[in-house]
């Protein structure tokens, strides 16, 4: 028997009792049953026929009797078919409960350990309600809601400052805010690392709770710590192996094989997260399998159309903009400016969109260049600073626009822009993106050799997939042709295709 706790609920599967708070919920034992059998597999989708099964062994029933029944427990959680938060239904397959679960684990003697039951529980209301309201603003991934998710997890820890749930709350807040900052010249550091310390405590007051494992390990991965987030998310899913995020964080630590493997694990209990087609697909363009990546993108694409223009959990940014990268790589402007397009008319006000929509602007402004339609790449690119005026890439793209125009004055004016903004790259600590820099102002000067050794020095860096967007970056297109190219081809294919992200002797 196991007590499960997830929202505002508790059920305890001993006893035959759900509570919310401590008030006792009036249900019958049918839908106990449901909400025992769903919270036994969080995530996972549950077809009719399963249901069916096993809630009703050998007796034949109607359809219409699950649909009522889980009307029935949908009431007593105050959800709502339309815009759910415990139970959504897949169409025409079946059910799945989409609130993280935890489950209390008993000692030797088959009790809940008291510490740790306390701090993955609390009686008090107005933290639960705190904690709700936070999750339902975050997991829009709108900007402007992050802020007032932050209030909310804060006055959910003041309020028991036992209870872990607030900790990975005001983690994960926290994380988001400092998201909005990493494309900086200089991120906020200082926030990503109060969000870690957040993790930790969470951890700390609930080591056996499977969430605040999960999501230690995915601010690690953004610190860098990438041994310690590997641990973390391992971890979680070896707490909770039926839960969809935990595997996602898991491929989003992890690189190569172990990324598509997190990843499919994740996609297998919830097929709706588009996201996860993009952190595929990115190890699929390390290896050069710019079909096998560019199939897996048009599925997660297709995924998002079907889901609609509504707000909605976890949009996916970022689907269009790869496939353009993919098109202009293989010399096809016309496919990569509609695919880049379609990023842009579909950024909505996610957390990143803002961060997609510059990289369509600089992918469709150097398509727009090999086209020789020079005014309209100055005018997008243009527009791309516009939007964040700390890169670079659209520096590169009008020091060319220049040069086509011969205006000799212009191109040495953005050239020393770019390498300004180069410097505040490594200033602020972004290593990779201002060595990747270093080498496209290289090639702009025709110094292919120093282009090259540059990019090599991107293997040195941590990050197990570094420089994984190489061989779609238009910066780079001249390279490519030339046989000094191929090692770093090697190294980016040999680095995703193993276990651990590290190079392999070729």
């Amino acid at each position: 028997m196991a007590t499960y706790r997830f929202g505002a609920f508790s059920l305890d599967t001993k006893a035959y009792r759900l509570c919310r708070g401590q008030k006792a919920m009036d249900v019958s034992a049918l839908q106990l049953e449901l909400l025992a059998y769903l919270a036994a597999r969080p995530g996972r989708l549950l077809t009719r026929n399963e249901l069916f099964r096993d809630l009703w062994p050998g007796v034949a029933v109607t359809d219409n009797a699950l649909t009522q029944l889980v009307s029935e427990v949908r009431g007593v959680l105050d959800d709502s078919p339309a815009a759910p938060r415990y139970i959504e239904t897949v169409t025409r397959r079946g059910y799945r409960l989409i609130v993280p679960v935890e489950e209390l684990e008993p000692d030797a003697a088959g009790a809940p350990r008291a510490t740790e039951a306390r701090a993955v529980q609390t009686s008090n209301m107005d933290v639960l309600r705190s904690i709700f309201e936070g999750r339902l603003k975050l997991e829009s991934l709108g900007a402007a809601d992050i802020d007032a998710a932050i209030a909310q997890f804060g006055r959910a820890v003041q309020l028991d400052p036992t209870f872990a749930g607030g900790y990975i709350g005001l983690a994960n807040a926290k994380f988001w805010k400092y998201e909005l900052t990493r494309s900086h010249f200089q991120p906020d550091s200082a926030l990503l690392a109060a969000a870690i310390q957040d993790g930790r405590q969470a951890v700390l007051l609930a080591p056996s709770f499977a969430e605040a494992h999960g999501t230690l390990s995915y601010l690690l991965t953004a610190s860098g710590r990438w041994d310690e987030a590997r641990a973390a998310a391992r971890r979680a899913v070896t707490l909770q192996p039926e839960f969809w995020a935990h595997h996602f964080r898991l491929g989003h630590a992890t690189w190569g094989a172990e990324r598509l493997r997190a990843l499919a694990n994740c996609l297998e209990l919830y097929p709706a997260f588009g996201f996860a087609h993009f952190e595929m697909a990115m190890v699929h363009v390390a290896r050069h399998a710019l079909d096998v990546a560019r199939g897996v993108l048009r599925e997660g694409a297709a995924i998002e159309a079907r889901l609609g223009d509504g707000e909605r959990r976890f949009p996916a940014n970022g689907l269009h903009w790869m496939l353009g990268a993919i098109a202009l790589s293989q010399g096809d402007s016309a496919t990569a400016v509609a695919e880049c397009d379609r990023e842009l008319a579909g950024a909505g006000r996610s957390l990143y969109a803002r961060e997609f929509s510059v990289a369509a602007l600089n992918v469709r402004g150097f398509a727009l260049l090999m086209d020789r339609d020079v005014d309209q790449a100055a005018e997008t690119f243009q527009q791309s600073l516009a939007i964040d005026a700390e890169q670079v890439r659209p520096h590169i793209g009008l020091i060319q626009v220049a040069r086509v125009r011969g205006q000799t004055g212009q191109s040495s004016e953005e050239h020393a822009l770019a390498e300004r903004a180069v410097t505040h790259l490594h200033r602020g600590g972004r290593a990779v993106e201002a060595l990747i820099m270093e080498a496209a102002l290289h090639v702009v000067e025709s110094h292919q050799s120093r282009a090259l050794a540059t990019l090599v020095r991107v293997f040195e860096e941590a990050a197990p997939w570094a420089g994984w967007s190489i061989p779609i970056d238009p910066l780079f297109s001249s390279l490519r042709p030339l046989p000094e190219y191929e090692s770093i081809s090697r190294t980016l294919a040999s680095r995703a295709s193993s276990e651990t992200g590290a190079p392999q002797p070729t």
